[in-house]
């Protein structure tokens, strides 16, 4: 079993990103090297480079500014507790965005990251809703794991899953909102756009999913993305890219719900050769779903599917630390308090450990 590291987190955000990066320096160093290598690897470019250009030809920090500047301060505070850069720390963030970045920037294709899992299940009279995900990363962020308690002045509390050294991947707060995301490569990007790591901590500022969904179509989103955000009494799915937010139907007579990273939403297009996995994915979990209300241990069950091609789970290449691994798991029961469990690495592999149930 994979440990990591569980972190409570308080004062202002600045001091919050200076106690966490002061409390997982070296992971932090750690990580971020191996990432600084794999720009170079996947791009072609130097990381100092990169960096560079990603700040100076893109108007991210500008939006985060406008739309998160708490957000702003508290990787500020990540940047002074680490020890690391501050351009560094602000393109840390951007992690979805440095795909499609790169990609246009260099002219270098590099594989999609489209390795996401996402499982929804609506409440029943004695058991609350259930939201979990595998975040499927690139190798190279193994060891990073953390969960980190955030508070606000003017949010509830939450609990946060993340690489350490960034302000978060998905999570849920004190009211039982809680969120899962999923790229959506295929959509389009923006320049100008709130990164995703800033809208996922924005909808966790949110009291319940009308607020968060009246909230979501304000921004110009940076990169295509899906978003799966449920309360203890209701659930949107959205699907997000730089020119609308389409909210993806699921019928109330259905108990349960998948998403992996492929859009749902819109109308039929071409099916593309680099959805294969994706797609793959979605019908394993479909079949595993089978309108059917799953418990917890079916939830679990399901996101250690090693079967196929294509597995629900996915076991990192030793020798390769750009391939996909699942980073970690999550299952989130969405009551006030929620009750959250994680694995540090596959669930295949690692056992789940509560995280948060208060």
């Amino acid at each position: 079993m994979q440990s990591f590291p569980v972190l409570h987190l308080t004062g202002s955000p600045r001091e919050q990103g200076r106690a966490q990066g002061a409390e997982l320096r070296k992971a932090i160093a750690d990580v971020r090297e191996q990432w600084r290598e794999s720009l170079a690897t996947r791009f072609g470019v130097h990381p100092d480079l990169f960096i560079r250009d990603l700040l100076a030809e893109t108007k991210f920090l500008d939006a985060i500014k406008r739309w998160s500047p708490s957000l702003v301060d508290e990787i500020e505070g990540i940047a002074e507790g680490s020890g690391r850069p501050l351009d560094e720390t602000i393109a840390f963030q951007c992690m979805d965005e440095e795909w499609w970045f790169g990609t246009m920037r260099y002219r270098k294709p590099a594989p999609p990251p489209d390795r996401c899992s996402i499982i929804a299940v609506r409440g029943a009279a004695d058991r609350a809703p259930i939201l979990a995900q595998n975040m499927d990363l690139r190798a190279y962020y193994d060891g990073g794991q953390v969960m980190i308690n955030i508070t606000t002045d003017r949010g509830p509390r939450a609990s946060v899953m993340t690489i350490c050294g960034m302000i978060g991947l998905c999570g849920a707060n004190d009211h039982g909102l809680g969120v899962t995301v999923n790229t959506l490569w295929q959509l389009p990007s923006a320049a100008d756009g709130l990164p995703v790591a800033c809208v996922m901590r924005e909808i966790l500022a949110r009291r319940d999913v009308a607020e968060a969904s009246r909230w979501i179509r304000e921004p110009r989103q940076a990169s295509g993305q899906h978003y799966l955000i449920g309360d203890p009494n209701h659930f949107a799915s959205f699907e997000a890219s730089a020119i609308s937010v389409n909210e993806v139907a699921w019928p109330d007579s259905t108990p349960s719900y998948a998403h992996t990273n492929h859009p749902l939403s819109g109308s039929k297009t071409r099916v593309l050769a680099a959805e294969e996995n994706s797609r793959a994915r979605y019908d394993t979990l479909c079949q595993r779903i089978s309108d059917r209300t799953l418990t917890i241990h079916e939830v679990k069950s399901a996101l250690t599917d090693r079967n196929g091609p294509h597995p629900i789970s996915v076991k990192p290449e030793v020798s390769d630390p750009i391939s996909p691994m699942t980073f970690a798991s999550i299952v989130m029961e969405l009551s006030k308090p929620p009750r959250i469990e994680m694995t540090g690495g596959p669930p295949c592999s690692n056992q789940f450990r509560a995280v948060a149930a208060r």
